[in-house]
């Protein structure tokens, strides 16, 4: 069964048309912490409001593989369509509608990182990263180049 007919659940129409990239993300970890929500909602874009359960607010580390990154209908270009990638968010709403505030994304690629920045204006920052498969696990390692922000993580299978 096609996944794109079962829309119910969807708080938002698919858009129209097709899509005008493909990716595939690999390896994908979530990691999430409770925070104070007083923390976060001055971090916030106007409208928006953090989505709690519980009463509290949720930040979560997501790493993961990028691979076949590119404009549909192109080739993958070696060294540039699969990198590492680390997201720093958290849920968010607005009237009523879910969704996820990214407070950065990290990305072992200059090329994604200027462009998303530039094209799509993410708060993507360039980072030495690593995401491999290991005897039982996955370990995933980042060091931001701007700020030196670290982030390692083994994980058993």
């Amino acid at each position: 069964m096609d996944c794109l007919s079962q829309i119910a659940h969807r708080p938002y129409p698919i858009p129209e048309g097709k899509p005008r990239w493909r990716q595939k993300w690999l390896d994908l970890a979530f990691f999430h912490w409770p925070v104070e929500a007083t923390l976060f909602e001055r971090l916030l874009s106007d409208g928006l409001q953090l989505d709690l359960y519980d009463g509290t607010a949720w930040v979560s580390v997501v790493p993961f593989r990028m691979e076949d990154v590119m404009l549909r209908g192109l080739p993958a270009v070696p060294r540039v369509s699969n990198f590492p990638e680390l997201n720093l968010r958290t849920y968010v709403t607005k009237d009523g509608k879910p969704g996820i505030w990214f407070f950065s994304l990290d990305a072992d690629q200059y090329l994604a990182v200027w462009a998303a920045r530039r094209f799509f204006h993410l708060p993507y920052f360039k980072a030495n990263m690593r995401c491999e498969l290991e005897d039982e696990g996955v370990v995933y390692s980042s060091r931001r180049e701007l700020d030196d922000t670290r982030f390692v993580a083994n994980i058993n299978l």
